[in-house]
């Protein structure tokens, strides 16, 4: 019976369970992608930019589509065959030590003249008698559009405003919805700064993820 088994394992199970593992890593690793990529067109709108057609996308409120894998089918098929095939034709089967011996349980069946035997398969088996075994895997899936996630078209990328005047920092901001408070080198805040000064650092920094009306924090001083 173990001889069986690994028999089984070998054609079946091993190539199955590899089989459901990819098809679930998969199904994961493509969701993930779609994900990123409406992420990633949602951030390239709301970030600052000239680019006349995504300032127009941004003014008529419009909101990049996600997409969602809400099924997926895995389908294994298996097949086996044993038995005398081309090459194996017209030839006495050689004698095995039966490993599974099956025997009818119904009455009125004559239990000794009914046996199947199986035996482990190698190379010249499977030449001689004709053994197959083939496995294959069918994968089908759908890809649908469905709503953004709540307060997906809030997130918005924060500019790089180093080097700028408060002017052109604040309104860089308020192109995006954010709100700009002021400090200076020690962190004290400055509630009416000097519009010549410059931004010196920033908190987010350039290119982090904030949501609309969040507020960023600029260190500014007087240009040298």
């Amino acid at each position: 019976m173990s001889d069986l088994k690994n028999l089984i394992g070998d054609i079946v199970a091993s190539p199955l369970g590899q089989v459901i593992a990819q098809v679930g890593q998969g199904v994961a690793d493509a969701q993930e992608a779609l994900d990123e990529a409406s992420l990633a067109k949602v951030l390239e709108i709301y970030a600052e930019g000239d680019d006349e057609k995504l300032a127009l996308l941004r003014e008529i409120g419009y909101r990049p589509t996600f997409y969602t894998l809400p099924d997926t089918t895995g389908e294994v098929r298996v097949a086996l065959r044993l038995g005398n095939g081309a090459q194996g034709a017209g030839k006495s089967v050689r004698p095995v030590s039966p490993v599974v011996k099956a025997v009818p349980a119904r009455l009125g069946l004559n239990a000794l003249s009914a046996r199947m035997y199986a035996a482990p398969v190698d190379a010249g088996y499977a030449n001689t008698y004709g053994y197959q075994a083939d496995i294959s895997a069918k994968l089908t899936f759908r890809i649908v559009p469905v709503p953004p996630p709540d307060g997906a078209d809030e997130l918005r990328q924060v500019p790089d405003l180093s080097t700028r005047t408060i002017p052109a920092a604040r309104t860089a901001l308020e192109a995006l919805g954010l709100e700009a408070a002021f400090v200076d080198a020690s962190g004290t805040a400055i509630a009416t700064p000097d519009e010549t000064h410059v931004v010196t650092a920033q908190s987010p920094a350039a290119n982090a993820i904030a949501r609309m009306e969040d507020t960023v924090t600029l260190t500014i001083a007087a240009p040298t």
